[in-house]
């Protein structure tokens, strides 16, 4: 690292809390690599690796390392070059991690369909129980309104929210879709209505992402969920109780 040829390679590579002199210009992908692995398995809570002209070459051995789930709570990767089949194997590491808080891509080349990978590693609407294997730590910042998505500290927190706003926009006559509650076993019933207590905060823009993610138009229910406010804990409970009671007068 002390030659003068590298450190004319080097220009302001950076990890917070931990400056380095230093700027991956990735010439040589081999030296390149290895100086990117070296500086990721740092203890840092935050590492910025904003503006190294990273692209697919680094993309692989970032994911590799997020999927290794470190105890790194932020990682910056703006101003790079990484494009939506960089983006889908970032977003494929997601899934064993639950320890990072903030991912940035902000100004790289991620287009709509690694915006896509993304969304639907924090939020896969497949099913309740896809919703809860997703990842509820990560912040996605710099892919628009995916923002919005796991911005409570508690995970728990981050997750029930999505399966309320599956239960609720993929109903057709009420707030709670009840033929995916066949999912649920029994023994989860009362952890499901003590949740439903809990949904007063108004995150904005989930219903859209929900949308998006099955292809569907917003109509008149999505925007009256959406305009619910503190009552939306109150119409939970109300259907899910309706759910379970009205069938038992016909049994």
């Amino acid at each position: 690292m002390g030659s003068g040829r590298e450190s004319a390679m080097l220009s302001g590579y950076e990890m917070l809390n931990k400056p380095l002199s230093r700027a991956l210009s990735y010439r040589n992908a081999s030296w390149a690599g290895e100086l990117l692995r070296d500086d990721l398995v740092s203890k840092a809570a935050t590492i910025d690796l904003e503006g190294n002209g990273m692209f697919s070459n680094e993309s692989p051995i970032i994911a590799e390392f997020l999927a290794s789930n470190p105890p790194l709570a932020s990682l910056l990767l703006k101003g790079n070059c990484f494009d939506d089949a960089d983006a889908a194997l970032l977003a494929d590491s997601l899934s064993s991690n639950t320890t990072l808080r903030v991912l940035d891509f902000d100004g790289n080349n991620i287009q709509q369909e690694g915006r896509l990978a993304f969304l639907r590693a924090i939020f896969d609407v497949s099913s309740l129980a896809a919703c809860a294997a997703s990842n509820h730590t990560c912040r996605i910042q710099g892919l628009g309104q995916v923002l919005c998505l796991n911005c409570y500290d508690e995970p728990c927190d981050n997750k029930w929210e999505k399966i309320f706003a599956i239960l609720a926009l993929s109903g057709q006559d009420s707030f709670t879709n009840t033929a995916l509650l066949s999912e649920v076993p029994a023994s989860l019933m009362p952890v499901l209505l003590h949740r439903a207590n809990d949904q007063d905060e108004i995150v904005t823009g989930i219903a859209d992402l929900y949308l998006e993610l099955i292809d569907a138009r917003r109509c008149k229910k999505h925007d009256v969920w959406d305009d619910l406010g503190n009552k939306k804990a109150l119409s939970c409970v109300y259907d899910l109780i309706r759910s379970w009671v009205v069938p038992s007068i016909y049994v």
